[in-house]
């Protein structure tokens, strides 16, 4: 049996270091192809010399109501979490969050992402940012609402 690479797991055999959250009631919606983020979704992170560690493993979870429409009900509403400049993982371009298909409303969905920054001594801006984009090709928009974002931390 072959051992997963060593960035497709990992194994935590501890509580996170911290744990962070922020959530709001507000609707926000988009009909960018572009990533595009979230109003007040974010939690600021730091790495790096004089912060509580030099590298960590960030686990987020992102749960909202969702909403997806189109005129031909053929879209997707993606979503993923970004630290800093860097897309968490899975990394992929399918990151289907909610649908157009069938009868469009409002439901609840949830994603987890992940991000390791190995250790280093300069200061590093990771702040975790919810951001959502539309699908290529066919028009449509779509949102979220009653959302929250949590972020463990477990420090290297």
């Amino acid at each position: 049996m072959s051992t997963p690479a060593p960035n497709k797991s990992f194994r935590i055999a501890k509580p996170a270091d911290v744990t962070y959250a922020v959530w709001d009631t507000t609707r926000f919606e988009t009909s960018s192809d572009s990533w595009v983020a979230v109003p007040g979704a974010e939690i600021d992170l730091k790495l790096g010399q004089g912060r509580p560690s030099l590298g960590a493993v960030f686990v987020a979870t992102f749960s909202a109501e969702a909403l997806c429409s189109a005129p031909d009900n053929n879209q997707v509403l993606k979503a993923t979490v970004f630290f800093g400049d860097q897309q968490a993982e899975p990394l992929s371009d399918n990151h289907r969050f909610a649908t157009a298909r069938g009868h469009v409303e409002w439901s609840s969905h949830t994603l987890i992402r992940t991000a390791r920054f190995e250790p280093e001594l300069a200061l590093r801006d990771v702040t975790a940012r919810v951001k959502l984009g539309i699908g290529r090709g066919t028009p449509g928009n779509g949102g979220v609402q009653n959302w929250v974002l949590k972020i463990e931390r477990f420090n290297l």
